[in-house]
């Protein structure tokens, strides 16, 4: 049985965010690397949780949520052995489950819709050269669509693994002028 398991999370590795084990940023003391192999993961505690981990990234002016549900992040930002690419522009928050979504930080809805690999996605533009993008959704709040403002903490969506994911998860960016850069160290 351990063989069969072993080899299911192998195959897995080869698209975006798998985690053997269930969510961790439920309990206190902040967000967790889920259990397992996560070769890009951030660095962490003996506990498992993120070393200097602050919810709230601060960037020109604008405060967002580094991790917009409750989840486990299974794929870090940057390079990272195997899997769909080598190197990853997001993070990937895994929660088994589909869970609630929130907005990160209040904006306007700028795209709503399917994105090659990322599946169901909403981007959010918080000011002239910031966003932040959610990918590999179930589904999507009743009335969102583009054009409509969001606060932060609104309910937008919830995780799934549409696209190319294989477990239930939200891939999450925050782009600065385009760009990609790491939701869980940007703004410090």
């Amino acid at each position: 049985m351990r063989f069969v398991a072993l080899t299911i999370l192998a195959v897995s590795l080869a698209a975006c965010a798998t985690a053997p084990a269930p969510p961790e940023t439920g309990r206190p003391g902040g967000l967790r690397v889920c259990p397992g192999n996560v070769s890009n993961a951030p660095l962490t505690d003996n506990s498992g949780r993120i070393r200097s981990f602050d919810p709230v990234a601060r960037i020109d002016g604008v405060s967002l949520l580094r991790a917009p549900v409750e989840a486990c992040v299974s794929s870090g930002f940057g390079p990272r052995r195997g899997g769909a690419s080598s190197f990853h522009e997001g993070v990937d928050l895994y929660t088994r489950t589909p869970r609630t979504i929130v907005a990160s930080g209040d904006g306007v809805v700028e795209y709503v819709g399917s994105q090659r690999g990322y599946g169901r996605t909403i981007v959010i533009r918080h000011n002239s050269d910031l966003k932040t993008r959610y990918g590999h959704l179930s589904s999507y709040a009743d009335n969102l669509r583009k054009g409509a403002r969001v606060k932060r903490g609104e309910p937008i969506g919830r995780t799934g693994d549409s696209g190319n994911a294989t477990a239930v998860h939200l891939h999450y960016e925050f782009l600065i002028r385009g760009r990609p850069v790491d939701p869980l160290s940007a703004g410090k």
